[in-house]
């Protein structure tokens, strides 16, 4: 699995434990809906290190909970 895969994974793993859309997700984190679908959908085959702050920091997960794979 690469970097690409394991923060797709987490990234659904996360939602479904939160009970929260992708749509949700990126209202809350200001990432923009296409940047994550791109992600979901392996166009986007790395994540940048400021998309998985903004998604960590939407969750309140202050760089914890992504990126515990």
């Amino acid at each position: 699995m690469n970097i690409g895969e394991a923060v797709k994974e987490r990234i659904l793993e996360l939602c479904s434990e939160r009970d929260i859309s992708i749509n949700k997700l990126c209202s809350m984190s200001g990432v923009t809906q296409s940047t994550v679908n791109n992600i979901i959908s392996g166009r986007n085959r790395s994540a940048t290190v400021s998309t998985i702050k903004k998604l960590c920091d939407g969750q309140g997960n202050h760089n914890r909970g992504l990126l515990q794979f």
